[in-house]
């Protein structure tokens, strides 16, 4: 019993003990709760709130204070006056045709500060040449000069298409074909022809006598096409004989009759004549060509 009282604690030491680790904690803690804060605002991450605001007035500039809640660090933003006295705008950066410039002005009126602008871009200025003319079947193609900056684009121009009209013409004939030829406008090289039928029969005037017929002797008649020159014929009937005859064709068929008459008459004579010289000389032939025999027979001298 006496044992157990002995090794029995006070209850002050166990208080004692436990403040002292409750106090070691705190203390291993602390550095960790506040490092996550302060390394977001070593980061430029600040977690600002505003805590104190002086409104400005018409002539006197006001001011607004705001306070990180994680590091504690401040700063003031100016409220500048309502009635400010601005000087004349000074361009700080030229705006070009995409970028947008800068300006600023400064107030005279009390403590003296600067409002900044930004000057919106120019945008593009451009210029339009056509740099491939269209034609009928291809496109042409407009470029786009920026006179500022020099930027270019382009934009294709549509074909033109063709446009036809009529060049000449071949008249179709009886039986041949014609045609119509078209021309394109914009380009002469572009033709194309489109036929005609051809009439399919001649187009004859009268029939015009060239050889006129005779007693017994056939004529001549032709036709001729107006409009190819095609030239056609036809025999005409002859004319048939006639049997009256007249008092000079009867006289001339005597005279005819006459001198064959005559002709006749004088030549019969004549070719007798010759038949009795040559029975003649053949008989006198004859007669020679025996003596001749006899004297070689009995030679005679």
């Amino acid at each position: 019993m006496e044992l157990r009282e002995r090794g029995k604690r006070p209850g002050w030491v166990n208080t004692a003990a436990v403040c002292f680790a409750f106090f070691l904690c705190v203390c291993a803690l602390a550095p960790a709760a506040q490092a996550a804060p302060n390394a977001d605002c070593d980061a430029g991450r600040h977690q600002y709130s505003e805590s104190r605001r002086i409104p400005a007035t018409a002539m006197e500039d006001g001011e607004a204070i705001y306070l990180c809640s994680a590091c504690g660090q401040q700063y003031t933003q100016i409220l500048y006056a309502t009635d400010h006295l601005w000087g004349a705008w000074v361009t700080d950066r030229q705006p070009t045709c995409t970028r947008p410039g800068e300006r600023h002005r400064a107030c005279n009126r009390g403590q003296s500060h600067d409002e900044y602008d930004e000057i919106p871009p120019l945008g593009h200025k451009y210029d339009a040449s056509v740099t491939a003319q269209p034609g009928c079947e291809e496109g042409g193609v407009t470029t786009f000069t920026c006179a500022r900056c020099g930027n270019k684009y382009t934009e294709p121009i549509p074909a033109i298409g063709h446009e036809y009209e009529q060049a000449a013409t071949r008249e179709p004939s009886c039986f041949e074909l014609g045609a119509i030829s078209f021309v394109c406008t914009h380009d002469p090289a572009h033709a194309y022809e489109e036929e005609l039928p051809p009439i399919g029969s001649h187009s004859f005037g009268e029939w015009t006598v060239e050889t006129p017929a005779g007693e017994g002797a056939e004529g001549l008649e032709a036709r001729v096409c107006a409009r190819d020159g095609f030239r056609e014929t036809r025999p005409l009937e002859a004319l048939p004989v006639s049997s009256e005859f007249p008092v000079v064709d009867v006289l001339l068929v005597g005279a005819n009759v006459g001198f064959i008459a005559l002709f006749m008459f004088l030549l019969i004579p004549y070719i007798a004549c010759l038949r009795y010289i040559k029975k003649r000389r053949e008989t006198v032939s004859r007669r020679d060509a025996l003596r001749k025999k006899v004297e070689e027979y009995y030679d005679f001298k």
